[in-house]
């Protein structure tokens, strides 16, 4: 059952990362288009500068889901062999999770998309801990 658990394991970090290099990345080039498209905002509706400062911070944030994609896939073996890499990935899979949680109480319940997203988030978190939890951190994916 471990060596299944760690190609499983194995697959969903390498997939979670490159989903969010590639978000990052798109969410910065095309964050106007994104944000009409993906979540209906009107960008036109609203005065230039505020436009503008929306605009800067969604790219900003895009750029930091970008850099945690990098960070994840430069720090692959570390994180599936169980070094510090490892709680910081689940770290950062924990508090995704978590704020797309609190989101859904406090705001409503989001688009479908957005869910499968909070769902696909928890069963990588737990594929790569159950997978550091069976290998105690002794055995690199």
């Amino acid at each position: 059952m471990t060596p299944i658990i760690t190609r499983v394991a194995s697959i969903l970090q390498l997939a979670y990362s490159a989903m969010l290099v590639a978000t990052g990345t798109a969410g910065i080039v095309t964050a106007r288009w994104e944000l009409s498209t993906v979540f209906g905002i009107d960008l036109s509706a609203w005065p230039h500068d505020i436009q503008a400062t929306m605009l800067g911070q969604y790219r900003f944030l895009k750029s930091v889901e970008l850099g945690a994609g990098i960070f994840c896939i430069a720090y692959r073996k570390s994180i599936m062999g169980g070094d510090r890499a490892a709680a910081v990935f689940l770290a950062i899979l924990f508090i995704g999770v978590s704020a797309r949680t609190l989101a859904w109480i406090v705001d409503g319940r989001p688009a479908a998309a957005f869910i499968a997203f909070l769902v696909l988030e928890a069963l990588v978190f737990v594929a790569v801990a159950l997978h550091l939890r069976l290998n105690n951190g002794s055995q690199p994916a």
